[in-house]
């Protein structure tokens, strides 16, 4: 499936800025997998290229290149707070010659409220390791721009971390939560709550902590 295809769109990356990319993701030696990991979950969850997408945390476009590729023009949206990271992601855009797919990159504190128009919607909100690192606030923040922008039928997907040990990752909290905290704030705001299950029951194959982490499907 084309999709598949654009698994390797990267695979030329020389040792120092795949070092670099990972550093953002904050993942050393996970690259690969959690591209590979992502790309086929999306896949079977319906993404096909006429999908409208969102994703929260886009970080260093570990998902979204090749998912750039795949989409229709202007269906890819990236939502980061770190302009570094931004910028890395223009720079790989501009090497893959994706330009003219028209993404976005938004930097934002707000999960896109200040900067995407009123009507803006998407068939699927992504956030990948991003919400143990928000406060309980910008958790609420979060869902808030999700009921908002999820189209009829959308569904946004997230992982948790329910068993790690709190830490913290640069300048970010890790935060252990367990699917209840998730549940009680999506119902705050008119969304309901599925538990997935780990990434390693749904088939992520690196024998690393965050193969432990939930994914949550959460829906209006």
């Amino acid at each position: 499936m084309a999709i598949f295809d654009k698994l390797h769109i990267q695979d030329a990356l020389d040792e120092v800025e795949c070092r670099t990319l990972e550093d953002h993701m904050g993942f050393r030696g996970q690259w690969t997998e959690h591209r590979r990991f992502q790309l086929t979950f999306a896949r079977s969850q319906g993404v096909v290229p006429e999908s409208r997408f969102i994703e929260i945390g886009c970080g260093p476009l570990t998902l979204a290149l090749p998912l750039i590729s795949y989409l229709a023009p202007g269906n890819y949206v990236g939502i980061d707070v770190r302009p570094e990271v931004l910028n890395l992601g223009w720079q790989q855009i501009g090497k893959a010659g994706l330009a003219d797919r028209n993404p976005r990159l938004l930097c934002s504190r707000s999960f896109g409220a200040d900067e995407l128009p009123q009507s803006s919607q998407a068939d699927f909100i992504w956030a990948f390791s991003v919400l143990y690192h928000l406060t309980d606030e910008l958790v609420h923040m979060c869902f808030a721009q999700v009921a908002r922008r999820l189209a009829p039928g959308g569904s946004f997907f997230a992982n948790i971390n329910a068993q790690q040990d709190e830490s913290t990752w640069l300048q970010f909290p890790f935060n252990r939560r367990d699917p209840g905290f998730y549940r009680e704030i999506a119902a705050r705001h008119g969304l309901k709550v599925t538990d997935l299950g780990s990434l390693e029951s749904l088939g992520f194959e690196l024998n690393a902590d965050e193969r432990l982490n939930e994914l949550l499907k959460i829906t209006v």
